[in-house]
């Protein structure tokens, strides 16, 4: 009875190890100078190097055609009468069957600084490696075969398609390969993950800007679409990971998307102060220039470009970045009406008055209009002021976010 249970245990096995396996999915073996390369990996080069690549697609209907006894349910039961990288023929029950390849297409492409060479056998190419100064770049293969079936005077077709890149990167050269406001990339540099940190930036780019609009629904939103785009991303690194073990990238992220209008609090505060004293300053002058004679005497001329210095004055001490705040959440907002004209911005830098009745005429045209529009600015201002304290929260999420973040370092920008 032992006997025959290890006779069947046996039988098994045969059968399991004699098993056909599928076909491998296609792919390209790619050599350079000789030694053989796995796709993604990576090749260090010097300025002006010359390399060769030679390639061949494996995998799909040539691993049929190569190994029969390895992919094909024929071997056993039929009369393989050729095989090879090119075709296979065989017999079954006095049926011929061919399997042969029509034709092969091969494409080198290159980034910037390579140059692929073409060479009278299309599966070699010389590569030329450029003497500029550059970080990195790649050498891509596309091979498309075209494979033809025929039994019993049928003719059916198949094609295979397969690409493999080699990443080109320059002994001692930094390998930073991308930069933005809120992310760093160093590493080999791959299009899909590029792809995706691109839309990681965007998402960034959108909170600032929702913020901006002080549209606090909209940046929750561009919060999880942010997560999103981050998951994509690791995800994207993982299946490259995966495909090509030896790969590797590190990402950092830099600063949060609140950074600037966090820090616009405080320069809004400032804003705040300046603008509710400004609506007092402006009737006060404008009384002044009223108490002006009409004809000029050096005395009243004296005065006219004191009038003309407190409001200078006052301007000049504006925070440096005010208008640049402040137009991110007032787009509408003028400087031009903020700001002293040139003749009268002129006549107080050169303390001198050309024309008195016109630059009166001018002081006057000004101060009524500040008049007019100042209140407007200051319940703006307020308002903002008040509302942008939502962006404390955010904030608070995104950093707490962004610092759990494990497979990705965060940098904060603001020393926090």
């Amino acid at each position: 009875m032992k006997t025959f249970f290890l006779i069947l245990v046996m039988v098994f096995f045969a059968n399991a190890i004699s098993a056909v396996q599928p076909v491998r999915k296609p792919f390209i073996q790619i050599k350079v100078d000789g030694k053989l390369f796995k796709n993604s990996d990576i090749l260090t080069v010097t300025p002006g190097q010359k390399i060769t690549i030679a390639v061949e697609m494996e995998g799909g209907r040539r691993d049929f055609c190569k190994f029969p006894d390895t992919y094909a349910d024929i071997t056993g039961t039929a009369q393989i009468l050729s095989r090879g990288k090119d075709g296979l023929t065989y017999q079954l029950n006095d049926i011929k069957s061919e399997w042969k390849i029509l034709k092969e297409e091969i494409r080198f492409t290159t980034g910037d600084f390579v140059k692929a060479n073409p060479t009278s056998d299309n599966s070699v190419a010389e590569i030329s490696i450029s003497n500029n100064k550059f970080a990195q770049s790649f050498v891509k293969v596309n091979i498309k075969s075209a494979w033809q079936f025929i039994e019993e005077g049928k003719t059916s077709l198949e094609e295979n398609n397969a690409e493999g890149t080699i990443y080109i990167k320059v002994a001692g050269e930094s390998d930073l390969w991308f930069i933005s406001q809120n992310i760093q990339a160093s590493g080999i540099k791959n299009e899909t993950i590029f792809s995706k940190i691109n839309l990681v930036q965007y998402a960034c780019d959108s909170i600032e800007s929702k913020i901006y609009k002080l549209n606090f629904a909209a940046v929750q939103q561009a919060i999880r679409n942010l997560q999103t785009s981050v998951n994509e991303l690791k995800s994207a690194i993982d299946e490259v990971k995966t495909n090509n073990p030896s790969y590797q990238i590190k990402v950092t992220f830099l600063g949060l998307p609140s950074d600037n209008p966090f820090q616009d609090i405080e320069v809004l505060t400032n804003i705040k102060n300046s603008w509710d004293s400004q609506e007092s300053l402006v009737n006060d002058l404008k009384q002044q220039v009223d108490k002006l004679p009409e004809n000029p005497t050096s005395k009243s001329k004296a005065e006219l470009i004191k009038i003309i210095s407190l409001y200078d004055h006052w301007f000049d001490k504006l925070p440096e970045n005010a208008f640049k705040v402040l137009i991110n959440y007032m787009p509408d907002l003028k400087v031009g009406n903020i700001k002293l004209s040139g003749n009268l911005h002129n006549s107080n830098a050169e303390k001198s008055i050309t024309n008195y009745s016109q630059t009166i005429s001018d002081l006057n045209a000004f101060l009524d209009k500040r008049i007019e529009q100042v209140p407007d600015e200051v319940q703006k201002i307020n308002s903002i002021h008040t509302r942008l304290q939502a962006v404390r929260l955010f904030d608070g999420m995104l950093r707490g976010y962004f610092s759990s973040i494990a497979w990705a370092e965060w940098k904060s920008t603001r020393g926090l």
